[in-house]
């Protein structure tokens, strides 16, 4: 059995504990197939540091799947150029002490897994130059396109070079949504690619066998913060309590202060409008079963992990044609709908109540779970390990 390193840009940590959680799900589902080494690099961040917090390297073992999680410090302004530097050398030499490590253990990967090209892939570059070690990457940012706040395009043009030389370096390349490959392949570097998306937990995300409520329950699963457009949200579903439709919205993740003030002066009441905060994962499930349906009203997203947790547990979707979502979404599990148009999300609220009983739950659920568990993602992810050749 090969002997994989994972190499990745985002990980949950103490800095951020939901940070690329979706990546450590990938990583459990390949794991269950093939023994796992993860290394993430991350600043430490020690202003925000709150009780109980800790900044000590972690090193988990939990059967096939080993965590290798460092920190790093780095002081200054974050945003001066001196400091962007120095963070950037410690990070590389964090990752660099652990690969010596390997090396005087006689333990290097004879393949490289990295899970978002920056700043991860650089390690991998490093590791095919210098000891002919050859990586796949998965990308999972929606930072490719103009649209993001956050996007490449916005970047500098050697990080935009560094990045185009990590893609076309690596021996497959596997973009999260085909939406994302052709986005890169058509306007960063040409590049073969293969459709992988997210992983879900069907263990924890799968279809209520209890009757639904009466009063019809949309949710909304999110960071809550401008890309998701929450306040669009709340807009249409008051447009639609003003026709007299019974409803009520719950809103999952951290609200803002902004978001706060924009929902008491919507003059929505608890049980019209329920916001739940940042909750676990095992939690959103349950939220999601006692849901009717999911809304996602996106200004940009790439493939949503909880569109693929509502896919698995039945609820039909609203979602916005943005990224890879037209890829999952079609008539017969959801709706639709062009960006920011808050008319348009009025009519699919009315669609969908109206027309609840044509979806069949158990189908959803059932087509959902044929393309996204563990055992599916994790068993592809494996095979394409197998296709690489190994280094001679």
């Amino acid at each position: 059995m090969r002997n994989i390193l994972w190499l990745t840009s985002w990980y949950p940590n103490s800095t951020d504990p939901f940070n690329g959680d979706f990546i450590k799900r990938e990583a459990e589902a390949v794991s269950v197939y093939q023994p796992l080494k993860i290394l993430y690099v991350v600043k430490n961040h020690r202003k925000s540091l709150l009780p109980g917090n800790d900044y000590s390297d972690v090193h988990n073992v939990n059967q096939n799947l080993e965590e290798h999680i460092l920190y790093y410090s780095s002081t200054g302004n974050d945003q001066s150029v001196l400091s962007r530097f120095k963070s950037l050398k410690a990070y590389l030499n964090r990752n660099l002490e652990f690969i010596k490590q390997l090396r005087k253990n006689h333990d290097l990967p004879d393949l490289v897994h990295v899970q978002v090209a920056l700043k991860a892939g650089l390690i991998a570059l490093y590791l095919k130059w210098r000891h002919g070690i050859p990586y796949i990457l998965t990308e999972h940012w929606s930072g490719y396109y103009p649209v993001s706040r956050d996007s490449l395009y916005k970047k500098s043009y050697l990080t935009r070079s560094v990045t185009r030389l990590i893609i076309k370096n690596a021996s497959r390349f596997l973009p999260v949504s085909e939406d994302l490959g052709k986005e890169i392949s058509r306007n960063w570097i040409p590049v073969s690619f293969l459709k992988i998306p997210n992983v879900v937990n069907t263990d924890l995300f799968y279809p209520s066998e209890n009757a639904q409520s009466t009063i019809f329950r949309f949710i909304h699963i999110s960071s809550l913060q401008y890309p998701k457009n929450p306040e669009g949200i709340i807009r249409s579903f008051i447009e639609l309590l003003k026709q007299n439709i019974p409803a009520t919205l719950e809103l999952v993740g951290p609200v803002n202060p902004s978001l706060s003030e924009f929902i008491k002066a919507s003059g929505l009441r608890p049980d019209q409008l329920y916001c739940t905060g940042e909750i676990p994962y095992d939690q959103v499930a349950v939220e999601l079963r006692k849901s009717s349906s999911l809304i996602m009203f996106s200004f940009y997203e790439n493939m949503p992990c909880a569109i693929l947790e509502a896919l698995c547990s039945g609820l039909p979707v609203i979602a916005t044609k943005v990224g890879g979502i037209p890829e999952i979404i079609n008539k017969e599990n959801g709706i639709l709908i062009n960006v920011g148009k808050e008319t348009e999300l009025l009519v699919a609220m009315k669609e969908m109540i109206r027309n609840y009983n044509s979806y069949d739950r158990r189908q959803i659920s059932h087509e959902a779970m044929e393309q996204f568990s563990y055992e599916v993602i994790g068993k592809k992810i494996v095979n394409i390990y197998r296709s690489v050749p190994e280094n001679k």
